[in-house]
């Protein structure tokens, strides 16, 4: 027996891009018994081959792929293929799914990974998988990386150590696929993988790497003798504590993806993202780059409280604390969340092309300005802070903490992204 492991995107992986292998897949093809030959397409780098002589096609997509990944089952199916589908927007809207495909996997898909392919081979596939308990992190199998094709790109690997996140934001899927609930993988099961990995560089995959700080500062004290260099999504609640500030910058931090969301605070309380505190914005950036760390910083435009006036505060904001690398994001209601269960509510969606719902389009109508507004100021910030005199300003700046080199190639490949998404 044969499966092919598809992930669905728009998205091709460009040069100045680096390549982040995926996670999810090579985990499923470490669970696929060795009997049954699994093959993995990734369309950041490869197009999709709809001749596979592959038995059974599994499909994982995000929401603003939905549209595509429907298209694509759709071709398989006609061609006789079993179809399955999985992946958040899968599992937030099973119903829609299983329109395209023979059944549809909600959730994770661990623990009912092995069942679902024993139930093809018998001929008795169900329609829906869902399993009735969460995964367990401990004693993951080892991903197959090796399985998606990488020849030609920078590559990172990644590599998970926690699943969900100890908070709860109005516009976040997380709390809708897993719950509050935050899962650690034991520090010496993460660190035993690590050391399988061949390059020095990756990326750590966690929504919030440090949701429990005190496991998250014994991680990075045992990372400090490997002696690599990594990535990874923290949380502006936690990182005011010098001693993990100082912990990750030993243990090889050296770019830090934070999500300030709004520079209003007024903004940040409305979405249930009060735990972010405006007044000690400025104070953290410079603790983190005091530790020689850069950021990665996440904004969004078109909350309810947000008026035009935030365009230009988010821009002054950003030049005046040298944001290493600002990623700037339309507010977008995913299906299932409570901000779009509230939108929904009041009326104001106004977009339902999923294929909009990739940060970049207005998909619902703003309180204090126009949709047009909002589309245009996040355009027009876009253009002022990845302006040549912007990057410029911001690099030069970063002499004092950090390669302003790296800093260069960062802004560099936002504006082309930028340029690209124009």
């Amino acid at each position: 027996m044969k499966i092919e492991l598809v992930r669905v995107t728009h998205k091709r992986t460009r040069p100045w891009q680096v390549f982040l292998r995926t996670l999810t897949l090579p985990i499923l093809a470490a669970l696929t018994p060795s009997n049954i030959e699994v093959r993995i397409t990734d369309e950041r780098t490869e197009s999709i081959d709809y001749e596979s002589n592959a038995d059974l096609i599994g499909l994982t997509y995000f929401t603003a792929d939905a549209q595509r990944a429907y298209k694509t089952a759709d071709e398989f199916r006609k061609r006789g293929k079993f179809v399955v589908m999985g992946g958040p927007h899968a599992s937030m809207l099973p119903e829609e799914a299983i329109c395209h495909a023979d059944s549809v996997v909600i959730g994770e898909a661990e623990l009912v990974w092995r069942d679902l392919l024993g139930d093809f081979q018998k001929g008795s596939a169900g329609k829906l998988y869902q399993s009735k308990t969460p995964v367990k992190m401990e004693n993951f199998p080892l991903p197959r990386r090796n399985l998606v094709k990488h020849r030609g790109f920078t590559t990172a690997e990644m590599v998970e150590t926690s699943r969900g996140c100890p908070f709860s934001c109005d516009f976040c899927y997380m709390p809708t696929l897993f719950g509050r609930g935050y899962r650690l993988r034991p520090v010496e099961d993460v660190i035993r993988e690590i050391k399988t990995l061949k390059k020095r560089h990756f990326s750590f995959t966690d929504d919030n790497l440090v949701g429990n700080p005190d496991r998250a500062k014994d991680l990075f004290r045992k990372l400090i003798p490997l002696r690599k260099k990594w990535f990874g999504n923290f949380s502006l609640a936690r990182v005011n504590d010098t001693e993990l500030l100082k912990l990750a910058a030993q243990g090889g931090c050296i770019r830090m993806a934070l999500g300030f969301e709004s520079v209003s605070q007024k903004s940040l309380d409305g979405v249930n993202k009060n735990f972010n505190k405006v007044k000690r914005y400025e104070e953290i950036v410079k603790k983190i780059h005091g530790h020689g760390i850069a950021i990665l910083a996440y904004f969004m435009f078109g909350f309810d409280e947000d008026d035009v006036s935030i365009f230009p505060r988010t821009v002054e904001f950003i030049e005046k604390n040298s944001i290493d690398r600002p990623i700037f994001f339309i507010l977008t209601p995913a299906p299932k969340t409570r901000l779009y269960q509230r939108l929904l509510l009041e009326g104001r969606i106004i977009e339902t092309d999923w294929s909009h719902a990739d940060g970049t389009h207005v998909m619902f109508r703003p309180k204090l300005m126009t949709a047009d507004e909002l589309q245009e100021g996040y355009r027009w910030v876009t253009d002022q802070v990845y302006s040549l005199s912007s990057i410029t300003r911001r690099c030069l700046k970063s002499f004092e903490y950090t390669n302003p080199i790296y800093s260069f190639a960062l802004n560099i490949a936002g504006k082309l992204d930028a340029h690209r998404k124009g």
